[in-house]
């Protein structure tokens, strides 16, 4: 999912063919400790990461051919519905991906994850004190019904985003602008948000406090202009389908049914997008197949270009030259009900977290390239600001199993609780990923826990959503992506008063030490770095959540397939440059 969002990347940040990114913004280690690039882009022009229709293509052997493919079209499978494609309400990574390829926000990420102008002319102008941030409009950004971007489409849809009863998940983003936490909580009017239309192509944000990744930030779907006359007038319809909504993106949605609905959806080329020239792709075709099976099957006959694969099938396409590994900066991790009277006792949430085996799962249940979760933050987030250490591997050892030590931690959970029976729910969403880890959780503590059975229950995304929100569980194995190239974008999940806290975990230690991080140590970048260790070692000691691998992509792509932008943070496909060849 994505994160905060985002985007299980809701902050899951996109649903790759095998696995929910809950998620977000930002690259591996873009603009960490330091602030970000405040000047403008040569010319005064937006950048772009799309190649120019090129006059030479490299093939699938690294060497040249003059063609690009006389048919621009792909199919891509993916094994989860679209969501949503509205984007207040856009928290799995799967409707984030998708609404980063049909709208676009005030920046892009290119293929490094650095943000660059796309609806901003050019990068932030920032005030030396990091507490207003001005910025010029792209005056060439359309709809696709041909009406102009302007800086009433920006106020308008974060305000709407802001004052959403149903967009308690997405509100975090905004808490970096000034008076939107007042806002959100009913103290002052939305009118009095911290940003302004200086003219119709010019707007001016007001920080609460100095964020230096802020720009990063910006990129995420909330962040995201939606036309005031356009929505107003579908009311309740807008969004419901992709009749129902007008594009600023790349490309253009048609065929999406509805939130929710497990049928296809395509990508056309957007012809009054600004930056056309430079999208090859005319159509992208996609298609919702939830057995992994059956995915190879379709990829081995040629009607799909790609497709996610994990376990056996990853281990068997190895050496295929179609077979493609990148590491996702995203955690998959069990989270516990601590409403429930079994979770707010420390030792049975430790007693389930000393039992994991996360080596065995990364490695034989999973055999992708995945590794075994040292924590909350994935390896290659975040570096240190001065000697570019990274945070997950300076963390210490935190996570681990004692599978002796917790039946001792169990026996001692039962006899302070009163206890001698359990029937536990874990709740995942539908992804072959989920299904393998949660099964091998549902054995592993029926076979170690006196007492215990299990019930696991996979649904589609919304319905585990859902369920998530409203605590209707025992236990959540989820997958999450940052928005952003810094620990806060997943240690914020678990703070209590985080949307995203579905657990509500609360821990004032743990609250203190990220409010520190990000308020009186904001600029402070070796202070905040010790900080947020030192929150993540506390909910971490705490087993407030139970870290288990650190998800890799493993994929199958048609060798003819070029540029496709990956991710490691939201969002996590960008189908802007691709294109084929020959």
């Amino acid at each position: 999912m994505k994160s905060r969002q985002s985007s299980l990347t809701i902050g899951l940040v996109l649903i790759l063919s095998l696995g929910l990114l809950l998620a977000a913004c930002g690259g591996s280690q873009a603009n960490n400790g330091s602030p970000e690039v405040s000047q403008p882009s040569p010319g005064g022009t937006p950048s772009s990461s799309a190649p120019q229709a090129p006059a030479t293509v490299p093939d699938a052997s690294g060497e040249s051919s003059n063609d690009l493919a006389a048919a621009q079209e792909i199919t891509i499978a993916l094994s989860q519905e679209l969501n949503s494609i509205d984007p207040i309400v856009a928290v799995d990574s799967n409707s984030s991906s998708a609404q980063n390829n049909i709208y676009e926000g005030l920046y892009r990420l290119d293929a490094q994850a650095r943000p660059i102008p796309a609806g901003a002319k050019a990068l932030p102008e920032i005030s030396a004190d990091g507490l207003t941030y001005t910025i010029q409009l792209n005056e060439n950004a359309r709809w696709s019904n041909g009406a102009a971007l302007t800086a009433d489409d920006y106020i308008y849809a974060w305000s709407r985003a802001i004052a959403a009863d149903n967009a308690a998940e997405n509100q975090q983003f905004f808490t970096y602008v000034k008076n939107a936490d007042k806002i959100i909580s009913g103290e002052l009017d939305i009118s009095e948000l911290g940003v302004r239309k200086i003219d119709d192509y010019t707007l001016e944000i007001a920080m609460e406090k100095p964020a230096t990744y802020f720009t990063s930030v910006l990129v995420s779907t909330p962040f995201f202009p939606l036309s005031p006359g356009y929505v107003e007038s579908q009311g309740a319809a807008f969004g419901s389908d992709s009749d129902h909504a007008i594009y600023n993106g790349p490309f253009i949605l048609t065929e999406f049914s509805g939130p929710g609905i497990g049928a296809d959806w395509v990508y056309v080329k957007n012809d009054t997008y600004w930056d056309k020239d430079n999208v090859i792709l005319e159509k992208i075709n996609i298609k919702v197949v939830k057995e992994t099976g059956t995915a190879v099957n379709l990829f081995s006959v040629g009607e799909v270009d790609q497709i996610g694969i994990a376990g056996e099938y990853a281990q068997n396409e190895i050496n295929n030259p179609a077979f493609v590994s990148a590491n996702a900066s995203t955690l998959a991790f069990l989270g516990y009900n601590h409403t429930s009277e079994l979770f707010k006792n420390k030792d049975a949430r430790e007693a389930i977290s000393l039992l994991i085996d996360r080596g065995a799962v990364a490695t034989n249940l999973l055999g992708d390239g995945s590794a075994a979760a040292t924590g909350i933050t994935p390896y290659n987030l975040q570096a240190h600001p001065v000697t570019g250490e990274d945070f997950a591997r300076t963390l210490g050892d935190y996570v681990y199993t004692d599978v002796e030590r917790a039946k001792e931690l169990w026996e001692r959970a039962r006899g302070d609780l009163g206890i001698t029976t359990v029937a536990l729910d874990i709740i995942s969403f539908d992804s072959d990923r989920m299904k393998t880890v949660g099964a091998y959780l549902q054995g592993l503590l029926e076979e170690n826990l006196t007492g215990v059975s299990v019930n696991l229950n996979i649904t589609p995304v919304s319905v585990f959503m859902e369920n998530a929100k409203k605590q209707d569980f025992s236990l959540y194995l989820v997958t999450w992506g940052p928005d952003f190239s810094d620990a806060t974008s997943l240690l914020e999940l678990f703070e209590s008063a985080s949307g995203n806290n579905w657990g509500l975990y609360s821990n004032p230690d743990y609250d203190a030490a990220l409010r520190a991080a990000n308020n009186e140590l904001a600029i402070d970048a070796v202070g905040r770095w010790d900080k947020l260790q030192e929150a993540e070692r506390i909910i971490l000691t705490d087993f407030g959540v139970s870290p288990i691998f650190f998800q890799s992509t493993a994929l199958l792509r048609n060798v003819k397939l070029k540029d496709i932008i990956y991710h490691t943070t939201y969002p996590i496909y960008d189908y802007k440059s691709a294109y084929l060849v020959n």
